[in-house]
């Protein structure tokens, strides 16, 4: 079994991004914390892209608190 926690977050955030129906502005937020994630993990910093991946689906479960 994979035990790639920074993984299987980014993979969280990719398929919440695209199942979901977001405002446009909560999508580009989304997308630009997904790249960046995934550079993260690219460059071998996993406890960054777990962070950064976590926050983004934190503002996707609640868009509505960022303004």
């Amino acid at each position: 079994m994979p035990d790639d926690l920074a993984a299987d977050t980014i993979r969280k955030l990719e398929e919440t991004l695209a199942s979901r129906s977001l405002p446009e502005h909560t999508k580009e937020l989304l997308g630009v914390s997904l790249s960046q994630a995934r550079t993260a993990k690219a460059a071998g910093h996993d406890q960054e892209a777990i962070t950064i991946a976590a926050q983004a689906l934190h503002t996707a479960e609640n868009p509505s608190t960022e303004q």
